[in-house]
């Protein structure tokens, strides 16, 4: 069975745990006698109070860093500078330099424990830390992890191999040839909710992955607007990204990978012409995009790869045609502009039609007061008919 990365850092900060409770425990005695156990209790919660301290000093890594921590001046400063370097070293690292260590294995501890995603370079960092602190304690257990990190070293020579690769395909060829590790990713991406619902076998529709979609979106469109145009100011860019992965935009890419043969469809949306629907196709492309992302362990880059030759194939026109016709943006410059530097909040919900066309309406609100409704076939219409009408309200009142 594949060891994940959580679990590889888990394993390290257990045998950094079972090292470094002996050190601290010879240290603690060596300074403070036989009241080392009363003076590391101070560091203890009220419910660990009520257990066996020692044993969860011994068992809890976040507890044992809280100790070295708070007694890190009095007992292991000194000891830990001496560790660090060789004897009579003319050029000994600072006292900050080790501390600063240990402050990033607590990071990592903490983001083990929130069950934080690790890459492989994450992983690689942690497990390298975790053994540079076994070593300088001289801790036995130094010699396991220092194999994890040669373990986990030919596992990323492995995936910049794999990325090499991949990044000399296109997403046309990754998604005719189904190029996907866990093929039930790319199933549920082109998977509509009225094929799950016709055919409730078939597992997962494609919400969840269109969600994550343009959020991958939004930020890989902003950042490749941001560094190629370095001295456009901020609105405009924010048109830009608009245009760059609005619906139309976004169903011209699904038809140009091939989205719209792939897209799984009930019949009654095949019948009213689905894989033309440009709501649909770009739904599907951001669900695609997502499931992408979680086949290459959520790696962004894996994804930059596929979708910047696809951003960089948008003609400059596009971005000329429609920089002056995003209402929304214009809505947020005049109320920030006018009111308050909050953005509107929009207030979205489906209120008819059939799961392949819905209707939504939108509210669009600043600061709790109603400035426009609007109605659309999906989220992002209905928003910005209803930052249409809210300009169309204020022309209308002599605010514009």
């Amino acid at each position: 069975m594949a060891v994940s990365n959580h679990e590889r850092i888990g394993r390290s900060l257990t045998l950094l745990n079972q090292g470094l409770y002996a050190y601290v425990k010879k240290e603690m005695l060596d300074f403070y006698g036989e009241d080392w156990l009363k003076e590391s209790i101070s560091c203890l919660s009220k419910e660990q109070l009520q257990h066996n301290p020692e044993e969860i000093l011994s068992e809890d890594i976040s507890t044992l860093f809280k100790v070295t921590i708070s007694h890190w001046e009095k007992v292991f400063q000194n000891k830990f500078q001496n560790k660090f370097q060789p004897k009579n070293h003319k050029n000994q690292k600072t006292s900050y330099e080790h501390r600063a260590l240990v402050d990033e294995l607590i990071e990592v501890s903490y983001k083990w424990n929130q069950k934080s995603r690790f890459s492989y370079d994450d992983t690689y960092r942690a497990v390298d830390s975790i053994a540079r602190l076994l070593k300088a304690i001289s801790a036995s257990e130094v010699k396991i992890v220092e194999q994890y990190k040669q373990d986990i070293l030919v596992l990323l020579c492995s995936k910049s191999t794999e990325k090499v690769s991949k990044e000399n395909q296109d997403f046309a060829e990754i998604i005719q040839q189904e190029k996907f590790n866990d093929r039930t990713l790319l199933l549920s991406a082109l998977t509509h909710r009225s094929y799950v619902h016709e055919n409730p076998q078939e597992g997962e529709h494609n919400e969840r992955l269109e969600f994550l979609g343009d959020a991958l979106l939004t930020y890989l469109s902003g950042d490749y607007l941001y560094r190629r145009h370095p001295n456009i100011e901020e609105d405009e860019l924010t048109r830009r990204r608009s245009a760059l992965v609005d619906e139309k935009q976004l169903s011209r890419f699904a038809y140009e990978v091939g989205l719209d043969k792939k897209m799984r469809l009930g019949k009654g949306a095949i019948r009213e012409k689905g894989h033309q629907n440009p709501n649909l196709l770009s739904s599907t492309f951001e669900a695609a995009i997502a499931a992408y992302y979680l086949d290459n362990n959520s790696d962004i880059e894996a994804v930059r790869s596929v979708i910047e030759p696809l951003f960089d194939s948008v003609p400059e026109e596009i971005f000329v045609s429609r920089s002056n016709v995003d209402s929304k943006n214009q809505f947020q410059a005049w109320v920030q502009r006018r009111i308050t530097q909050t953005p509107p909040k929009y207030m979205t919900k489906q209120i008819g039609g059939v799961s392949h066309a819905p209707e939504f309406l939108s509210e669009v609100y600043v600061e709790n007061q109603k400035y426009g409704e609007g109605k659309g076939r999906n989220k992002k219409e209905a928003e910005k008919a209803a930052a249409e009408n809210a300009l169309a309200l204020l022309e209308q009142e002599g605010f514009i």
